[in-house]
């Protein structure tokens, strides 16, 4: 892979100030509750979406970038709720199980969400791993139900999905868990925020800049 030129250092570093800038005028002295790691955090998803919005609408709670970034450091396994997140992370150790023959059958026999089934098949590895989950509400529900009725422990999860129908409640539900969390506020959520929070914390944790 080719060295950066230098028209396109100068065009990354315009779009970075441009966030800043857009950031403090959506937090204005709100920015500072968030410690620099969280800014670095809200920086990704902003300059992902081209959304200042969001900057209003992350929440951190339970110290979840440290969490994170000791997982990651230990080669914690990551679930994801659907393969395009899976494929937009930076790490090794990804797996979805949304495909998954086990995972159709269950969901057939039980009447439930295919993302619902691949969150119970995933449970092993979720108790101690990292969760990340954009775009299914059902999936956070089920990872919600893991934890308070099955004892599962996971480090960290990143709770984002996107919608009108229930992603504003299961992420909810998720903030009043005492485990290390990261949500959105209200319908707006998806893959690229959930790709560029998980990102954010693998780059940390090689000592990168988020």
């Amino acid at each position: 892979m080719g060295a950066i030129s230098k028209d396109g250092l100068n065009i990354a570093n315009k779009s970075r100030e441009i966030v800043r800038k857009k950031i403090k005028e959506v937090l204005g002295d709100k920015i500072n509750q968030f410690n620099e790691k969280e800014l670095g955090i809200i920086e990704r998803v902003v300059h992902a979406t081209a959304d200042p919005e969001y900057a209003k609408l992350l929440v951190f709670k339970n110290n979840p970038i440290e969490s994170g970034i000791k997982a990651i450091k230990n080669k914690t396994p990551i679930v994801t709720d659907v393969n395009m997140i899976k494929v937009g992370i930076r790490y090794d150790n990804v797996h979805c199980y949304i495909d998954h023959s086990n995972v159709y059958d269950v969901a057939k026999k039980e009447g439930i969400t295919r993302a619902m089934a691949s969150m119970r098949f995933a449970k092993d590895l979720i108790n101690g791993g990292i969760v990340v989950i954009g775009n299914s509400p059902t999936a956070l529900f089920e990872v919600i139900r893991l934890i308070k009725e099955e004892n599962i422990k996971p480090k960290l999860v990143i709770g984002v999905p996107v919608g009108f129908v229930q992603a504003s409640e299961s992420k909810e539900n998720l903030r009043k868990l005492d485990i290390p969390n990261i949500t959105t506020i209200g319908p707006k959520g998806g893959t690229p925020v959930a790709v560029s929070i998980i990102n954010g914390i693998i780059a940390y944790a090689k000592d990168e800049r988020a």
